[in-house]
């Protein structure tokens, strides 16, 4: 997520425990701590982290003026990888065994045990010395946001290795957890706040369609819900079954609500903050919520606006991504949102008319301010789903999704079109006489 330059993307995550309400000189003393040292001369480590101000990969000088950003912090994680490619560890094995075969007779016959343990042996030392060496070692920076008050970090990380290498160090830093958060614990954290927790305990995916024909999925018996859901005559949504984490369907079911609100309502949503107008954009990707009629993507101008996505939807599909145009506050974003993961990528902030006239610290506070701004306003919406979605009417709105989604495609009734009568005048009709 290079935060300090061009688009941006993020997923969220959430930091609890004893941090700091700003960031301090005591703070910033807790991260010099944990800047990645230069290796030792022994070291064959695959992977190394420590933290850096996200300028280079180098600087680890935090101060107010570098990362201190009201009340947030930006910074980064310096990942190092050094792993022997496979293809050298096996030419590394096979020059070790050829040369044992020489050994043992004609280079031909098959080696004994442990002239194979030997040979193994050997390479793996001689991939050992590599890595001290530095070879084959790549350096990465991965930049967060860090708003500290509400434990909100936003960072650029989808691995699963890169996410514990940062838990790693935000623990041994600072003593604090860090928890990754889809729409599912999102919506969790939501509800929570204004305690209705037990809706959440309850939530099913909606059949907005009929089951599309095809074969039956293969029960998914680790957690149970798929089967449950089929059971009740709901879509299982399987990559949020995957994900092991089976509410994530909010994000998408949240997609499909956007979608219906620009295609019936021109795209303008009360969020009880700040009035929001939508357009999607540039990109469409679908996946059959039955796990039965597979997935597409689409791209152009409108992309919802395609044949192709509402027989999609009319087959069973959800949006898992799409692009947004975003207007809020005066300002207009461009992001790309993926619904399941509530990960955001591409994202445009506006460009201050006068940023040229800016110092470089000036145009990075406001970039940070455009991105949080921004993230409230997706939270925003993303709340005024969920109290759709769990209120008292939403029988009546899933009602009106399906009707939505059954007329797509079908001609829409328009106003008539009024008939207007030019008098010709005098010269024009003894012309025509």
């Amino acid at each position: 997520m290079p935060l300090r330059s061009g688009t941006i993307g993020y997923s969220r995550f959430l930091v609890t425990g004893d941090a700091p309400n700003s960031p301090d000189d005591a703070f910033f003393a807790r991260l010099r701590d944990h800047v990645l040292a230069p290796r030792a001369r022994n070291d064959a480590a695959e992977i190394a982290s420590g933290f850096c101000t996200g300028r280079h990969v180098f600087d680890g000088e935090f101060t107010y003026e570098t990362c201190g950003f009201g009340a947030s912090l930006l910074a980064a994680m310096r990942i190092d990888t050094a792993q022997v490619p496979s293809e050298i560890k096996h030419a590394y094995r096979a020059m070790a065994e050829d040369a044992r075969r020489g050994k043992e007779g004609d280079g031909i016959q098959a080696l004994s045990r442990s002239a194979k343990r030997e040979a193994k042996d050997e390479a793996e030392e001689r991939c050992k010395k590599d890595l001290i060496e530095g070879k084959y070692r790549r350096v990465a920076m991965q930049s967060f946001l860090w708003d500290l008050p509400s434990g909100l970090l936003l960072a650029g990380i989808t691995s699963d290795k890169q996410v514990q290498e940062l838990k790693s160090l935000l623990d041994a830093a600072c003593g604090v957890r860090l928890e990754r958060r889809s729409a599912g614990t999102i919506a969790l954290d939501l509800l929570a706040a204004r305690g209705k927790t037990a809706a959440l305990d309850d939530a099913l995916p909606d059949a907005l369609v009929a089951r599309p024909e095809g074969p039956e999925p293969d029960d998914r018996d680790d957690a149970g819900a798929a089967t449950h859901f089929r059971a009740q005559g709901r879509p299982d949504v399987p990559w949020a079954q995957a994900a092991g984490e089976p509410n994530d369907f909010l994000g998408n079911l949240f997609l499909l609500w956007l979608w219906w609100h620009v295609d019936e309502h021109e795209g303008v949503i009360e969020t009880g903050g700040p009035t929001v107008a939508l357009v999607i954009e540039r990109v469409l990707e679908m996946e059959c919520a039955w796990g039965v009629t597979g997935a597409q993507s689409l791209r152009g101008d409108a992309p919802t606006k395609l044949a192709e996505a509402a027989k999609a939807l009319q087959s069973g599909k959800w949006p898992r991504k799409f692009g947004l145009l975003v207007a809020a506050h005066g300002q207009e974003y461009r992001c790309s949102l993926h619904g399941d993961r509530f990960a955001v990528s591409g994202l445009a902030v506006p460009k201050d008319d006068d940023e040229k006239a800016l110092s470089p610290r000036q145009t990075l506070e406001l970039r940070v301010d455009h991105v949080l701004t921004f993230d409230r306003i997706l939270t925003a919406l993303f709340d005024a789903f969920l109290k759709d979605r769990f209120g008292p009417s939403w029988e009546t709105r899933a009602g009106q999704l399906r009707s939505w989604i059954a007329a797509m495609g079908k001609p829409r009734r328009s106003a008539p079109t009024a008939r207007v009568f030019i008098e010709p005048k005098p010269d024009e009709v003894a012309a025509g006489a």
